[in-house]
């Protein structure tokens, strides 16, 4: 194999930087220094909130195992009760969207959040002065496709509990294989 092709193969496997040392045959003393940070988030929680429109092309091509979208109902469970709010998810990527409606408070609003291997989080802000704040509800996915976990919230009510979605969510492939946990598709909305 001749020493071109050894070299295009290389960089094909090696970072950005590297490549074009390889490919360019640049010395140490031409290439630049790069360094690496630490992703952060200002939620400080392990799921960050995200915004498919603010980088479209990081979200477009993203793969995701479990596909939430459409009409659903979460059933929270407080001090004892039980409380069923209709939802509807729109996931794109692993970004989640959609719009809860609270028909005790009354109140119908906005949802985001993120879907992540098989655990999901989002978070709904009830009205300015609402004793509620925000109400985050973090969950896992089961192999089934039930979605259950707990919520809490930051209004001086100081509410938590554990919650479920009364309807299975799906996986992203239409023809996951079972032998094959590794693999996943793109999600967009409809």
């Amino acid at each position: 194999m001749r020493f071109g092709t050894k070299a295009a193969i290389a960089a094909a496997f090696a970072g950005p930087a590297i490549a074009a040392l390889i490919l360019t045959g640049a010395g140490t003393a031409n290439a630049a220094v790069t360094t690496t940070t630490a992703h952060t988030t200002s939620s400080g929680s392990y799921f960050p909130f995200c915004n498919p429109f603010q980088n479209q092309s990081q979200f477009r091509n993203q793969r995701v195992q479990w596909n939430v979208s459409g009409s659903n109902t979460v059933d929270v469970t407080y001090k004892g009760s039980n409380f069923y709010y209709p939802v509807s998810f729109t996931q794109f990527g692993n970004c989640l969207s959609g719009t809860l409606t609270d028909n005790g408070y009354p109140t119908s609003g906005p949802i985001n959040g993120t879907v992540s291997g098989n655990h999901v989080q989002f978070s709904f802000r009830y009205p300015y002065g609402s004793s509620q704040g925000t109400r985050t509800f973090v969950g896992t996915i089961d192999r089934w496709g039930n979605v259950y976990g707990y919520w809490y919230e930051t209004g001086s009510e100081h509410g938590h509990g554990t919650w479920s979605l009364t309807k299975k969510v799906h996986r992203a492939c239409q023809r996951y294989e079972w032998w094959n946990p590794n693999r996943a598709c793109t999600v967009f909305p409809l």
